[in-house]
């Protein structure tokens, strides 16, 4: 027998993806899953203007990335143009990378829950809803494009800074909250533990990385790898488990919400005086930078004539594609699929404005 399940709206970084699985009795014998990448359309629109152009372009690419990837294409170009932005700006875009990645894991929680049945799934929705308020805030009329390649698009006014600051440490305590009394919930972890397990060699063989990763033993975190903007100086603690099931995917996720927070609040107490913009200067030639996205590296690769970009290439982590989706479900109870599926968090914009996976060129 054949079941389709859609995952969409439950998740809702995942647009209308759909998962066909061949049921025996309950337990799953095989599945069909064929996310698509994307054609290069998405690179080719940050072509058709300047490059602050190709920054309001990059930050319409995935709702739920759009920081990351502002910020990856920015680095991207101020390396071909030989410009490093001013510390002050270095340290807003990563209070600004920290609340979009604490805001999508939380949100990936919420969908968690509700696929549970639990009453935390309201709570958590608010909390991810206030985080993306913070970060909507900061960015004000600029929204996500408020990043541009040599710093930011204009200076914070004191007041909202002082605000985001105030905001984020009165949010902390509901978080660690929600981290106490969840993660050691029996009810939870009996339906968590030791389902939808990746292994640390197979999570290598993989090649996965970020918070997926992350969930089954393999340390690897660009903020501490390869520090970029303002990781120089404050680098977020890492977050590691072991398991590699459903309940160390979400335990990573949690952990690093509340660490990202942590993180955005001591740069916003220690914020650098001045500058928040470097004039760039295209040069001919290629460059490439990556960031750690909420769900991982994220690469974009610049090439330019000396006048205009000709030509953008995006990369993104590995994610749950046909391989990884047999091996964690073929063999899963029926009953614990949508919550495996939710628990590696994949993004479908993302997947469809990748023009290759990092690691699978």
């Amino acid at each position: 027998m054949k079941y389709q399940l859609t995952l969409h709206p439950v998740a809702s970084a995942w647009h209308n993806e759909q998962v066909t699985l061949t049921i025996q009795g309950e337990y799953i014998t095989d599945v069909e899953y064929r996310p698509m990448i994307g054609d290069g359309a998405y690179a080719r629109r940050l072509m058709q203007g300047g490059i602050e152009s190709a920054a309001r372009a990059s930050a319409q690419i995935c709702p739920y990335c759009s920081i990351a990837h502002t910020l990856a294409l920015s680095i991207a170009i101020e390396t071909l143009a030989e410009v490093t932005p001013p510390l002050r700006a270095q340290a807003i875009r990563s209070i600004l990378a920290e609340l979009e990645r604490a805001a999508s894991h939380v949100n990936t929680l919420a969908a968690l829950a509700t696929a549970l049945g639990l009453s935390d799934a309201s709570q958590l929705s608010r909390l991810a809803t206030n985080i993306r308020s913070i970060l909507l805030n900061l960015c004000g009329r600029h929204e996500a494009a408020f990043i541009r390649p040599g710093g930011l698009a204009e200076e914070p006014d004191s007041a909202t800074l002082a605000s985001a600051e105030q905001a984020i440490n009165d949010l902390l305590p509901a978080m660690i909250a929600v981290a106490e009394q969840t993660i050691p919930r029996r009810t939870l972890l009996a339906r968590m533990i030791d389902i939808g397990v990746l292994s640390t060699d197979a999570a290598k063989q993989f090649g996965l990385a970020g918070p997926l990763a992350r969930a089954s033993g393999v340390l690897s975190d660009l903020r501490t790898d390869a520090p970029y903007a303002g990781y120089t100086i404050i680098t977020p603690a890492p977050v590691v488990e072991e398991g590699g099931d459903v309940h160390a995917r979400a335990v990573v996720l949690l952990l690093e919400a509340i660490e990202a927070l942590r993180v955005a609040v001591r740069w916003l107490h220690n914020l650098p005086i001045g500058a928040i913009h470097e004039t760039i200067a295209l040069r001919a030639g290629e460059a490439t930078a990556a960031v750690e996205a909420p769900r991982g590296p994220l690469r974009y690769t610049v090439r330019s004539d000396g006048q205009r970009l000709t030509e953008v290439q995006i990369g993104i982590a590995p994610q749950l594609d046909r391989l990884l989706a047999r091996s964690l479900l073929k063999r899963a109870a029926i009953d614990d699929a949508l919550l495996i599926a939710i628990s590696t968090d994949p993004c479908t914009a993302c997947w469809q404005a990748a023009t290759y996976i990092i690691g699978r060129e």
